[in-house]
């Protein structure tokens, strides 16, 4: 197979086309306004949620058929989108809504998108529980840049969908990383393209940084320590048995990233002794939860 380095100017023409390309899709108002509210604790209120997810019609039907779902069981009919991210939690109800919305806009075919969503739906939950063990102020935000962190392959995928593809054979037979992989390709690598994305999109800053530099956390300057998280995260995801591709192996964690958690080598392995089997517990529910959620998705499409 033939792969070459792209040229200075291939990798400006790269991101230029990458930029025309994610200009057109946009998130959903709610996605937006949810992730907005994520850096402000305050406004991510069971009301606030509830008011935000009333803003789409098409949303609101497909959250109070969940809630009344029998994965649920609630006792009682739901019959407002209130009591609806009461029964769900709204940390479940968002999470729900910004995963689904991110892949549906960037795919709304969902084609090969299954591992990539498994990939990523894992660093989200494992960036979340290394928040809590580590003490980290916003939970929530680290699943959303966990959640978030691999856009850029999809985005790749969908503009140069022959050069990413071969960036995937060179990951399967020859065992190098994806990045560098999509360099030797594209001129570029997810990581930056997800960057260029979500800047388009218009995330909050230190999102837009945990996507660029998760490879390289030592390079973050707004939120090293959500960098790190997401970093460590990415590498715990392939350790559960959710890589993507599934043949990629995972690297080692940056010894930055370690300490900007403030992380020892004893506090390491008690993480990852109680992490490990924790994150693979709460992928397989989430997943079944997302499973459900897309159902009622589409009865209500």
């Amino acid at each position: 197979m033939k792969s070459a380095s792209l040229t200075s100017m291939d990798r400006v023409h790269l991101k230029k086309v990458t930029e025309a390309m994610v200009a057109l899709p946009t998130l959903p108002l709610v996605a937006s306004r949810l992730l907005e509210s994520i850096a402000d604790p305050d406004s991510a209120t069971s009301e606030e949620i509830g008011a935000l997810i009333a803003l789409d019609p098409a949303l609101t039907a497909r959250t109070l058929k969940l809630a009344n779902s029998e994965f649920y069981g609630f006792p009682r009919k739901v019959g407002t989108v209130d009591l609806a991210v009461v029964v769900l939690g709204p940390d479940t109800i968002r999470d729900l809504v910004l995963s689904a919305a991110v892949f549906q806009t960037l795919d709304p075919t969902w084609i090969t998108l299954t591992g990539l969503w498994s990939h990523s739906l894992a660093c989200g939950v494992a960036a979340r529980a290394m928040a809590d063990r580590c003490g980290y102020r916003l939970d929530a935000g680290a699943f959303a840049a966990g959640m978030l962190h691999d856009i850029g392959k999809v985005a790749l995928r969908q503009t140069y969908p022959e050069r990413f593809e071969a960036a995937l054979a060179l990951v399967r037979e020859q065992g190098i990383p994806m990045e560098a992989a999509e360099r030797g390709v594209l001129g570029s690598d997810h990581a930056e393209v997800g960057g260029w994305l979500a800047e388009r999109w218009g995330l909050p800053g230190d999102l837009v940084e945990a996507i660029a530099c998760h490879h390289r956390p030592e390079q973050a300057r707004l939120n090293p320590e959500l960098t790190s998280l997401v970093h460590i995260a990415d590498w715990l995801a392939g350790r559960t048995g959710h890589s993507w591709p599934a043949e990629a192996k995972p690297g080692s964690v940056s010894p930055f990233a370690w300490e900007c958690v403030e992380a020892g080598e004893i506090e390491r392995e008690a993480l990852l002794s109680d992490l490990v089997p924790f994150i693979q517990r709460a992928v397989r529910r989430e997943q079944e939860l997302f499973q459900h959620f897309r159902g009622s998705q589409e009865a209500g499409s």
